[in-house]
């Protein structure tokens, strides 16, 4: 019982941690810049610039590997690092199938930052690597996240992109704007997929 209540209030720190509600604060975490190429209801075409990431990779269910993903990089960001420097928390906050029996974790680092100039881990399990610029479609959507939810949003997100005609590589990266605390109806959610 002890062990799910500090599961619990770990779980509610993050979620705080995201929302840029700790210590007091009330800012916005940064967010993800982007350009819209065309929108169609609830799908669009972005171009995303370079950016710096921290990901973690775990092995085993969604949940669980979620979970351990969050909070090795939250860890990270609050400066357990080789040389202590705590980031200000950034949304969204994405999880992508490894396609090898876990889930990647993934937080975008301040844009200030880039991959050689980012804190280094004292976690070697936390890899900070550099994206490309790239093209992506998403799809927005409201609610819970679970493995089931982000396969049923890929499967929309590919239909519509295949009647189309447009292609994607296929690494559909679930993204969530929200903090856990927030009523499932008003979670900014998104599926992306890079495009060929």
């Amino acid at each position: 019982m002890r062990g799910m209540r500090l599961r619990l209030a770990v779980l509610a720190l993050a979620g705080l941690a995201v929302s840029g509600c700790m210590q007091g604060t009330a800012s916005e975490p940064e967010k993800l810049a982007y350009t819209v190429a065309s929108a169609e209801n609830e799908y669009e075409i972005r171009n995303y610039g370079a950016q710096a990431v921290a990901q973690y990779t775990a092995r085993g269910n969604y949940g669980r590997s979620v979970e351990e993903g969050y909070i090795k990089l939250e860890r990270y960001f609050l400066g357990e690092n080789v040389v202590p420097e705590a980031m200000p928390m950034t949304v969204p906050v994405m999880v992508r199938d490894d396609q090898s029996g876990g889930w990647t974790t993934i937080f975008m680092l301040p844009a200030e930052y880039r991959a050689e100039s980012a804190p280094e881990p004292t976690d070697r399990r936390v890899r900070v690597v550099e994206l490309p610029p790239r093209k992506v479609a998403a799809i927005r959507f409201p609610g819970k996240l679970n493995e089931t939810v982000m396969r049923e949003q890929a499967a929309k997100l590919d239909f519509w992109l295949a009647s189309r005609g447009i292609s994607h590589k296929g690494d559909y990266t679930l993204a969530n704007y929200a903090a856990a605390w927030v009523p499932s109806a008003w979670r900014e959610n998104e599926v992306i997929v890079t495009l060929n």
